[in-house]
This record gives structure tokens, sequence and C-alpha cells, in this order.
């Protein structure tokens, strides 16, 4: 797992290692998933910002790690039954709060459809049977992306997540309130867009390696 962390930084002032990339749109459709209504609102900066489409579960399918068996089986197969409807291939992911463990189980269980996975200020019960088996299972570079309002701030969730996924990267956004996608969106989102970029780039140097070597 990589680290990194970003403290106050200026306005147009994106990432050093990833700086050259910050403008470039990402090729692959870049999805936000909500756990329940009002996607649009929790994800405004987002849309615009990185030409996202906010996705959130129809009537009678809500996301609840302490729900009923089931119950986020089908928040999980709804997103991805929504998915097929990106026509660039798989899709990069966006999440943040509770719904982060909902996009965790998708590119565990789909990996097909998930590009890249970027989860901001994840809620997650870590201690939840199988949890750390799903992490594993989760193939797609991944970003984790935790506000951190002061020193004594617990990150131990997001760090663990991101320790848990084998291409995962952590960064911290030091002196912001959670979330940060909301509170420090412009960070957020370049760091997130240039990830994406990066991701896409991966992708390609494998796949012409794997042509290559057939």
């Amino acid at each position: 797992m990589n680290s990194s962390t970003e403290v106050d930084p200026r306005l147009g002032h994106a990432p050093g290692d990833i700086m050259p990339l910050r403008d470039v749109m990402p090729q692959h459709d870049v999805v936000c998933l909500h756990g329940g209504g009002g996607a649009g609102e929790w994800f405004a900066h987002q849309l615009d910002a990185l030409g996202a489409r906010a996705w959130e579960p129809g009537i009678g399918v809500t996301f609840d790690v302490t729900g009923p068996p089931g119950q986020m089986d089908d928040w999980v197969e709804a997103a991805s039954s929504a998915l097929h409807e990106s026509a660039s291939g798989p899709a990069h992911i966006l999440a943040s709060g509770t719904a982060a463990y909902g996009a965790i189980m998708l590119a565990a269980l789909h990996p097909q459809q998930v590009k890249s996975l970027i989860l901001g200020d994840p809620l997650v019960d870590t201690s939840v049977e199988g949890f750390v088996a799903t992490l594993r299972r989760v193939r797609a570079p991944s970003l984790v992306i935790a506000a951190a309002p002061d020193l004594d701030t617990d990150i131990s969730i997001p760090q663990s997540i991101a320790g848990g996924i084998t291409n995962g990267v952590f960064v911290i956004i030091d002196n912001t309130a959670v979330p940060a996608h909301q509170s420090r969106s412009h960070s957020f989102n370049e760091w997130s867009r240039s990830f994406m970029n990066i991701a896409e780039g991966l992708h390609t140097v494998t796949e012409t390696q794997e042509e290559h070597s057939a």
C-alpha cells in the first residue's frame, strides 16, 4: 500500500507526483454510488468536475450493513445492473461513507465492471465476518481518501481498507472536515481524476502485454 498526505493545498495545485494528469478527463465512465436517495446532491461537486453520473437504488432497495440478510446483496446487484449502461466498458466507481462497503463488494464480485475504485471517508465495520476476505478479492486499483480535521483524527479504518486491497493507495487530506468530497472537493477531485487516469494507463499497458504474449 502507498500512502500520502496533503496539507492545505493551494487552489489549482495538484498532488505533486501526478500533477500532469490533473486536467485530463477519464475516458471511461465515472459512476458515483450512493446508499439511498439524494445521490445527485451528495455528489454535486463531482458530477461536473469528473464528468460523473450519480446512481442511487430504487424504491425498496437501501444499503444497510446491519439490515436483514440479502439486503446488501440486492443493493450490489442493483448497482451492477446499472453499470451495464456504461458504453465505454468498466467504470470508475466512486463511493463514500457507508456506501463504500457496497462498492468494495461490487468490485470483489464483479471485477469486470470496475476500472478503478475511489472510496472517500469510508464508514465500514471492519469486524464484519468476511470483510477482510472481500478486500483481498478486489483487483481494481483503489484509492482511499480520508479527511483529517485535526491531528487526533482516527484514520485507522480507511487506512486498513487501503492496506487490505492489493492495489490500494491511501491519501489523507489534513485540516478538512468529513466528508472530504464536499469540504475539500477541489483536492478530492484532483486526486480522483489523476488516479483514474493512472488506472486507465495501467490497464492499457496490461492489455498490450497480454496481446504480445498471446
